[in-house]
């Protein structure tokens, strides 16, 4: 998707200002992501090439679902956490007890289903940022909702649209910065150097 988008193909009037920047940064940012997966077998894309267990395919599912999940957060509100990840832990009990090593609960974000291929996980990626584009042509960037208990977000806090987009472009470019270097490990290829 891209923010200059000429409507008279498309059918959606063309955003301009912050609107248009925020959409633009994301799409830069989600290619430069997407490129670190350009040639790679399915095998290459699921190879764990450092000392982390972060794979290609796996940041690839994970931006996916992130970014779903945290502009329906800006929609809908809450409600886009309840049952997700983490959702069944009792995060302010830990934190009120400092009982963190304790913790029973295993990270599944990244862990990939069999479906979930090269081709798969690109469109995912491409739906994704389709809803994006909708959700910040016509939501009000000030419209905000209070962040979900979590020892990780201030009590009672807020974030607008336009917060949840710069989280967004944040998180998508501190992983495509993971994947370059799991491709470096891979084949020596560079997407950003």
């Amino acid at each position: 998707m891209n923010a200059t988008t000429d409507p008279a193909t498309t059918g959606s009037p063309a955003v301009t200002g912050e609107r248009a920047e925020l959409i633009s940064a994301l799409d830069k940012h989600r290619a430069l992501l997407l490129q670190t997966a350009e040639s790679l077998t399915e095998s290459q894309a699921r190879t764990a090439s450092t000392v982390s267990a972060l794979t290609i395919a796996s940041l690839l599912k994970h931006v996916a679902d992130t970014e779903e999940q945290w502009f329906r957060f800006a929609v809908e509100g809450a409600v886009a956490f309840e049952g997700g990840h983490g959702s069944e832990v009792d995060w302010n009990a830990i934190a009120a007890e400092d009982a963190w090593a304790d913790v029973d609960w295993e990270d599944t974000r990244f862990v990939l289903a069999e479906h979930e291929t090269l081709p798969h996980l690109r469109a995912r990626v491409d739906q994704v940022a389709a809803r994006t584009e909708e959700v910040l042509r016509t939501a009000d960037l000030d419209s905000a909702h209070e962040l979900p208990a979590a020892p990780w977000f201030e009590p009672g806090a807020s974030w607008s649209v336009r917060r949840v987009a710069i989280h967004m472009l944040a998180e998508i470019s501190q992983h495509a910065g993971h994947a370059d270097i799991v491709r470096e490990a891979i084949d020596g290829a560079k997407t950003m150097g």
